[in-house]
């Protein structure tokens, strides 16, 4: 009888212990909400091409909700820092995160902020209007009159 109320004892409590774990979602084990606000603030450090900023911000998303997302665009900012600055150690870092996202998720694809965007908003290069152009002057080359024209080597 003492063996059996240890028992149900030991396993009552191991149902008290696991219970909360077993009731929860992965959304309530960790903050995404909060991941979420530093991932987007990182994309628009990404957009404003302050790569530094971005980077900290998705270093701060990943440790609190280690997904796919947050490592992919940390290693994009990581890579933009090592393009602009040739840095070896940025584009180590870069190469890490992009394999730690895809090993999180073999399939993940960024929805939220794409390259391209980045490309788009930098100012284009003034391209001049040649309807706006001032005309060349053009040198002037007097002509003979039809009379006096030159004698070509052919007429002489």
């Amino acid at each position: 009888m003492i063996k059996n109320r240890r028992m149900a004892l030991c396993v009552l409590a191991f149902m008290l212990i696991l219970a909360p774990a077993v009731g929860h979602s992965a959304e309530e084990l960790f903050d995404t909400k909060a991941a979420t606000q530093h991932t987007e603030k990182g994309i628009a450090h990404l957009k404003a091409r302050n790569y530094d900023a971005a980077a900290r911000e998705f270093e701060e998303s990943s440790a609190i909700s280690p997904d796919a997302e947050a490592f992919y665009y940390l290693g994009y900012a990581y890579y933009m820092k090592g393009k602009i600055s040739n840095d070896g150690e940025s584009r180590k870092k870069s190469m890490e995160n992009f394999d730690k996202a895809y090993e999180l998720n073999p399939n993940f694809t960024p929805t939220r902020f794409k390259p391209e965007e980045t490309e788009a908003a930098r100012p284009k290069p003034k391209e001049e209007n040649k309807s706006e152009q001032q005309p060349q002057p053009q040198p002037m080359i007097p002509e003979a009159p039809a009379d006096q024209a030159p004698e070509t080597p052919a007429q002489q």
